[in-house]
């Protein structure tokens, strides 16, 4: 019986059907193991959340910028400018200067 909602747990059933005899060709064989040498597929890395509070005008010229690039949203704008930031030294060094200018 499950307790917390008041009905019958699958367990009993899953009992009776084991008792009861179930055909070999209709068992769940057992997963085979792979070797301890065979390489397994690299788990694809997890991306880390990042939140930008934006005005109302910074954030309507992303949305309607993503738009017209034909973007998969805002997001993948924000990742090709942090590229090119990266990329480009001069670009670096322009934002810099705005930075320091606030």
């Amino acid at each position: 019986m499950n307790a917390a909602r008041g009905r019958p747990s699958g367990v009993a059933g899953l009992k009776r059907g084991l008792a009861a005899g179930v055909p070999a060709d209709a068992r769940v064989q057992p997963a085979t193991e792979l070797p301890a040498d065979t390489p397994r597929r690299p788990r694809p890395e997890k991306p880390v959340r990042f939140t930008l509070d934006l005005d109302r005008a910074h954030h309507q010229f992303l949305k309607e910028y993503a738009v017209q690039a034909e973007a998969r949203g805002a997001a993948e704008v924000m990742r090709a400018l942090l590229d090119e930031l990266r990329d480009d030294p001069e670009l670096a060094a322009r934002v810099r200067t705005r930075i320091w200018q606030h």
